[in-house]
């Protein structure tokens, strides 16, 4: 159970001693227009040629990438949450789905949900399940079996069984450390959970949850149906695996309580934090501690909105969706039910412009060095497909007759796929294709991937959380809003972080919720910043790619970060390359970039007339969709390298101003300037020109 009115004392001390960072004020520093002519902004920028090559040979896959593996440096906690190991309170030695250190009633890795289940009504840990199913048995005195309404089950599995429960805060069925089949299972459980009864971080409500190590749970040719918050079809945790065949589940979220207050508190959360850039309070599964598996088969799942398949508070978890959809399904969050009860802190949250065709959220979450597989398997999302914090994520294709090995992070198989026709992973986002904002993560889009995303496909926050991004993209076709790469100060910071204890509008105390809006300086600033020694790192080859590439980072008032893309075998990029600065801007504003393929500033007048039209500069968590929306101008600010090298045949056709540190020329390569327009490499400008490997300058005109 959510508990809205305490916590803690010592949770709300270590809580504070995290969130130090959040609570520090970006660094405003006085705008100091470049001098990049004069002009004022008339709505109408600069024609742009048009580019796009056919593609080539990829080379080999170059060596390192995703650099959190065992070992690495612990991930930050879930949705936004800082401090910690990101995994469970676990004492060490414990072994998973041991029972060392658990308060009593405890089955999974998530400490922070009460003391004792048998003697506090209500409690995280007091699940009440129609089928209570552990290594000895059926447990009889905590199955309440008279909810099954017809199929036959046993200590082994569970046939054709039907649960219809619309009660707040029960479990269907519950398996601690121990195989167990459920196959065509129709289980319903339509509730009004409002968050004070049900929680997702220890499986209390969920229609099948599975614990332990010993856990091996297949879910097969069944329909499962959930509403009310925190009330999911699919709950793993410490070291289970979970395997999703031939079926369909659905989670449609229900309406917060009135007292609930954003907040990355896990003893409190049942919605995700705002600075996300989400709203919902739906989550089809979520799967916890360490070493735990799920996998998706041939299965359809989808959720209101918020998440789809999360990963959540835990250490190498293997999430494996193979021939499957992850679909958010309210496109308007607010229409099938009130996000809050009334008088709540998002109960006037209007619907998100962005959300065209989906609901707010993401697909699925990569944390504590999490490793996910994709493979022939469509995503459809109202904001983003992955929201990275630590950990991997592989978008390929399925072969025709290709038998494939669905593993465990200690190399085991888990199951076994053989795949009926050759199929790509297609992604479909309204508005960004992948978030990174903390730790160590990798992507990797390959095999004909295609990715779909209304504005950026690669959202980057950085200077904050240690955020390094590695991504590698080969045989893929991206679609964009204008911009492929958008790297920008880390708004989980710079938002002004979390409330104060005498906050007014804290009415829950202390200081776990964050402050519910953001503001920043009017226009853009272009003062000098500080670098960190991180590097945000790209690599694309085998396609076509088209969109702009901008870095951001250290505008806001936190450090900046390096850029390096390289562009290789068979790779034709159009599109303009530049360090910049950001603002935050409105809904309007955002179209009026997009409409104009994803246009960065090279003046400063346009810009700061563009700025007093369109920038966000104080917005609240009822606009929540304004997170990571932002506009350019093209700018050096001493911290925000950007690092360009073409290797092979790789052709750069340059569309617009463009600012880079260093540019290297290999092999054939080429980059295209137009005349009319301008790339500048470390101050020598270029225009109306070819640069090759042995005329970098050469071939300038000015």
């Amino acid at each position: 159970m959510k508990k809205f009115l305490a916590i803690m004392l010592a949770v709300m001390l270590a809580l504070y001693s995290t969130l130090t960072a959040f609570a520090e004020e970006p660094d405003n520093n006085t705008n100091q227009p470049p001098q990049m002519g004069d002009g004022a902004f008339d709505g109408t920028p600069p024609e742009m040629p048009e580019g796009g090559f056919p593609g080539g040979t990829p080379p080999e896959r170059p060596e390192g990438g995703f650099p959190g593996g065992p070992g690495g440096t612990p991930p930050e906690k879930p949705d936004g949450q800082p401090g910690g190991s990101g995994g469970p309170s676990r004492a060490p030695g414990d072994a998973p789905g041991g029972q060392q250190s658990h308060a009593e009633g405890q089955l999974g890795s998530w400490s922070l949900g009460g003391t004792n289940a048998d003697g506090i009504e209500g409690d995280d840990y007091a699940y009440d399940a129609a089928l209570y199913v552990t290594a000895d048995g059926i447990n009889e005195e905590k199955s309440t079996t008279s909810r099954i309404a017809s199929g036959t089950y046993d200590a082994q599995s569970a046939s054709g069984i039907v649960i219809n429960d619309s009660a707040s805060g029960h479990n269907g069925i519950l398996v601690y450390n121990t195989d167990y089949t459920v196959s065509n299972a129709e289980i319903t459980m339509l509730t009004d959970a409002d968050g004070s009864d049900t929680c997702d971080f220890s499986g209390k409500g969920t229609a099948i949850a599975a614990f332990g190590s010993d856990a091996n749970v297949t879910v097969t040719d069944s329909t499962i149906h959930t509403a009310g918050v925190a009330t999911m079809p699919i709950f793993a945790d410490e070291g289970a695996t979970v395997t999703i065949k031939s079926s369909v589940l659905q989670s449609d979220g229900g309406t917060l309580s009135s007292e609930y207050l954003n907040t990355p508190t896990q003893t409190l959360m049942v919605a995700p934090p705002w600075i996300l850039g989400i709203m919902g309070n739906a989550r089809c599964s979520n799967m916890m501690g360490r070493d735990t598996t799920t996998n998706v088969i041939d299965s359809e799942t989808s959720a209101g909105a918020w998440a789809v398949l999360s990963t959540d508070a835990g250490d190498d978890m293997y999430l494996n969706v193979y021939n499957s959809s992850l679909t958010l399904n309210n496109a308007d969050e607010s229409a099938a039910a009130a996000l809050q009860a009334e008088g709540g802190q998002i109960s006037e949250t209007l619907d998100n412009p962005y959300t065209e065709h989906y609901g707010s959220g993401y697909g699925t979450y990569v944390i504590g060095r999490a490793v996910e597989t994709f493979a022939g398997s469509e995503i459809n999302v109202g904001t983003y497909a992955t929201i990275f914090t630590g950990g991997s994520a592989t978008y390929t294709a399925l072969e025709a007759g290709q038998t494939y090995e669905l593993k465990n992070h200690a190399g085991e198989t888990t199951a076994v796929y053989e795949a009926a026709e050759d199929k790509v992973t297609t992604i479909h986002s309204d508005t960004f294709g992948f978030m990174a904002h903390q730790n160590s993560n990798a992507i990797t889009l390959e095999k004909g991937t295609v990715v779909e995303s209304g504005y950026a496909t690669f959202l980057v926050k950085t200077g904050h959380s240690n955020q390094v991004l590695t991504a590698t993209v080969d045989d893929s076709t991206i679609t964009n809003g204008g911009v492929l790469i958008q790297v920008m100060d880390n708004d989980d910071a710079t938002n002004g972080g979390m409330m104060s204890a005498d906050d007014p509008l804290n009415t829950n105390g202390g200081t776990q919720n964050f402050k519910p809006y953001h503001t920043e300086a009017a226009g853009f600033n272009t003062a000098q910043a500080s670098a960190e020694e991180k590097a945000q790192t790209f690599a694309f080859t085998n396609g076509a790619y088209t969109g702009n590439i901008y870095n951001a980072s250290g505008s806001d008032g936190l450090n900046g970060n390096a850029l390096n893309v390289t562009f290789g075998a068979g790779a034709q990029y159009s599109g303009a390359i530049a360090s910049t600065s950001a603002i935050h801007v409105t809904y309007d504003g955002s179209v009026w970039i997009r409409e104009n393929g994803g246009y960065a500033f090279d003046d400063a007048d346009a810009a700061a007339a563009f700025a007093a039209q369109y920038q966000n500069t104080d917005f609240t968590i009822n606009e929540y969709w304004s997170i990571g929306q932002v506009a350019n101008l093209v700018n050096d600010n001493g911290a925000n390298a950007v690092n360009i090298t073409l290797t092979d045949d790789a052709v750069w056709q340059v569309t617009g101003t463009s600012l880079v540190s260093f540019l290297t020329i290999q092999d054939q390569a080429q980059v295209i300037v137009p005349a009319g327009t301008v790339l500048t490499v470390d101050g020598t400008a270029y225009t109306d020109c070819v640069l090759a490997a042995e005329s970098l300058s050469a071939n300038a005109s000015f």
